[in-house]
């Protein structure tokens, strides 16, 4: 099995060098079973050479598109229809193009403006769950260094990411006990961010849902309780820890940030226990959105692109242990009609260009992050993905289903 081979039957073997794309041909090893692309079997120089040099597309925030499209489309359109207007009834000569100079530059001006609104930091709390997490500690150095007052929530408060954040961070870092499926803890983190708010504070500026939990495989092969267990952690979490804290919120008008993933927006091949709870999470945040607006209350999503989401979430030593559980587990049917081969190069193509891969630049979704509890006027979603996924992106949302389905089989 791929969890048992050693670095001799690697070599022996010709093992996989290069990330492997989803699409790419493969054959065979006759020594082992998973498989290698023909290319780096025949020993292809230039493709060695571009394999060794390939990045991965970057991804870009994609805040100020997202905030100006609709509104340039707009008087786009009103543009037109003033012009024709006029010169119908013979009022004006004017052309819609000079009509749509001037209202794009009046209206990109006006969004210019409140979108560099920030808030005030002193004098606000902010929570975030899985700051032991590698993006949670990032975002909580960043809002400590903005002057938030932070509450970062931990599964255990004695690990190396907390000492590591109490070290980088200022005398305002409170470090938390928080496992989002505990009710317990849950209720203790509550009542201890009601006793150490900052002073003057009524309540809570905002939470950040950033708790995650991910496992991959096809859906025959995933247990129920992997399934569970991703719900919990990432749908019934994130509704359990805003419902604590959304009285707070409520009483300083703040707002409630769900790191969600592009694959809550898209569907992706053997993801479906973490695509399947990332979706519930977007139909709750819309929910949640509605039902708040007419107390003040921001809901925004943070949605970072495949690549980081994988970055962040998977490892590589777990992720092989739960491919021993998933195949341990599999009913003798299913093996017999999958085969090792298969079930060893799908583990292997799927965790290769997540731990294998270049290291993400997690800029655009920390960016993202810190827009989402900073902005005066922040954005319902913002997505940190790269140029093709902003594509799909638009085609799902503004086309009919059937020409995505058609473009992305």
């Amino acid at each position: 099995m791929l969890w048992q081979l050693t670095e001799r039957h690697e070599e022996d073997c010709c093992a996989v060098r290069g990330r492997q794309g989803k699409d790419r041909p493969y054959v065979y090893c006759e020594s082992t079973s998973f498989q290698t692309d023909p290319r780096e079997s025949r020993g292809d120089g230039d493709y060695h050479r571009q394999d060794s040099k390939l990045n991965r597309p970057e991804e870009l925030p994609w805040d100020v598109v997202d905030r100006c499209l609709l509104p340039v489309l707009t008087a786009h359109a009103v543009a037109v229809i003033l012009a024709f207007v006029l010169n119908t009834l013979r009022i004006s000569q004017v052309s819609s193009w000079t009509l749509f100079f001037w209202f794009t530059s009046i209206t990109l001006a006006t969004l210019w403006f409140y979108h560099n609104l920030h808030v005030t930091a002193a004098g606000k709390a902010v929570l975030v769950t899985g700051a032991d997490n590698r993006l949670g500690q990032i975002i909580v150095r960043q809002l400590d260094e903005l002057g938030f007052t932070v509450f970062a929530g931990m599964r255990s408060p004695s690990c190396p990411e907390a000492g590591r954040l109490k070290e980088q961070c200022s005398g305002r870092l409170h470090v938390v006990q928080l496992d989002v499926t505990s009710e317990k803890d849950i209720l203790a983190a509550r009542d201890y961010v009601v006793g150490n708010l900052p002073q003057g504070s009524e309540g809570l500026w905002a939470v950040v849902n950033n708790e995650q939990w991910a496992a991959f495989g096809e859906v025959e092969w995933v247990p129920l309780p992997v399934f569970r267990e991703a719900t919990e952690v990432n749908l019934l979490g994130t509704i359990r820890v805003s419902q604590v804290f959304l009285p707070l919120v409520r009483k300083v008008k703040g707002r409630v940030v769900n790191v969600v993933s592009i694959l809550g927006h898209m569907t992706a091949p053997l993801q479906a226990p973490y695509c399947t709870a990332k979706y519930a999470v977007e139909a709750f945040s819309d929910c949640l959105r509605a039902e708040m607006r007419r107390w003040g209350v921001d809901v925004v999503v943070v949605e970072p692109g495949d690549y980081t989401t994988g970055k962040l979430w998977y490892d590589d030593s777990k992720m092989l242990q739960q491919a021993k559980d998933m195949w341990e587990a599999m009913p003798d049917e299913a093996r017999q009609d999958y085969g090792e081969h298969y079930f060893e190069y799908t583990v292997r193509r799927t965790l290769e260009p997540y731990t294998k891969g270049t290291d993400t630049d997690m800029a655009p979704v920390t960016r993202s992050l810190q827009d989402a509890v900073c902005r005066t006027f922040p954005l319902q979603r913002y997505t940190a993905v790269t140029r093709a996924e902003k594509i799909r992106a638009l085609v799902l949302n503004h086309l009919p289903r059937s020409v995505h389905d058609v473009l992305y089989p």
